[in-house]
């Protein structure tokens, strides 16, 4: 296995990666309202790019890009966002990447027959493209921008028709539809064999998960984004939920593991700082004991 970890698209993520001991920076090159830039300007720098990756030994273990509105209301390719994906893939294979990450909106104007159909057709140009360039791709299982090919209820319909199509794991994102229940044991047990790329954030959350709401409040202000004071504080305190480093969360990370090594998992493994009360010296320090107890579980590397 390699441990690496999501960072920024910029030079020196590069080194800062060295400098934890990482093995790989993960490039997450979503559309601006979910996290992320212009594509433009991540082409402007690519050569910057894969010149700190050289310099520094750290490869880049993927690129992804999250949210994806890819289909519209009649479940047909957008053309822009298209031209969009297919530079991001191009961008990874620039840069050596051997994964890329994708997602799928839902039409609501659909039925759930059609988008399953328009999703298939999707991923197999996807998969296709990226494959051209020795890169596999992996759907993600985290529901941000209306991405609904995340658990078995989908899989079982999309991964036997897209051949090379697999999944790119996060347990905690396992807790919005099974919660402490242990969701993604299950989900792992049955299907681990399909695991290509794994995330490492930790969770801990009390009751039922707001991510839903959460997800259609981005959504929302993604389309308008002036509402963002009153979107954001409808929220209210964050008393429910947070991702703490991962080996003092709820997850079961020992038992997880122990299905990554039934299945001969040997792939990527990317760290996900992603806590609003993880920030700035007590952030740091969370990360470096991320570091330290996910090698520990690394038994057989």
């Amino acid at each position: 296995m390699k441990l690496g970890i999501i960072m920024p698209p910029k030079p020196e993520s590069f080194q800062q990666a060295k400098d934890l001991g990482l093995e790989f920076v993960e490039f997450d090159c979503n559309p601006p309202p979910f996290f992320g830039v212009p594509m433009a300007e991540l082409l402007a720098v690519k050569e910057q790019l894969k010149a700190a990756s050289q310099e520094t030994g750290v490869e880049v273990g993927a690129v992804g890009r999250w949210a994806s509105q890819i289909l519209d209301e009649n479940g047909q390719v957008i053309p822009a966002e298209w031209e969009e994906v297919k530079a991001v893939i191009d961008l990874g294979a620039y840069l050596g990447a051997k994964h890329y990450l994708c997602s799928v909106n839902y039409a609501k104007e659909l039925s759930y027959y059609k988008n399953i159909t328009a999703a298939i057709a999707l991923l197999k140009d996807i998969v296709a493209y990226a494959k051209e360039r020795g890169m596999q791709t992996s759907i993600v299982n985290c529901m941000m921008g209306g991405n609904y090919i995340r658990t078995p209820e989908q899989w079982k319909l999309v991964l036997s028709e897209v051949p090379g199509l697999g999944i790119k794991y996060d347990p905690s994102h396992s807790f919005v539809h099974g919660g402490q229940n242990g969701a993604y044991l299950e989900e792992g047990l049955e299907w681990g064999a399909h695991f290509q790329y794994c995330h490492v954030k930790g969770v801990i959350q009390r009751g039922e998960s707001r991510e839903p709401e959460h997800m259609k409040t981005w959504a929302m202000l993604a389309k308008h984004p002036e509402l963002k004071d009153e979107l954001m504080g409808s929220w209210g305190e964050n008393d429910y939920y947070d991702n703490p480093p991962a080996g003092i969360d709820a997850i079961n990370w020992r038992a997880f593991f122990a299905i990554l090594y039934k299945y001969g998992y040997d792939g990527y493994l990317a760290i996900e700082p992603h806590s609003r009360t993880w920030q700035g010296e007590k952030g740091e320090k969370g990360v470096r004991y991320t570091i330290q107890y996910i090698r520990s579980l690394m038994i057989l590397d």
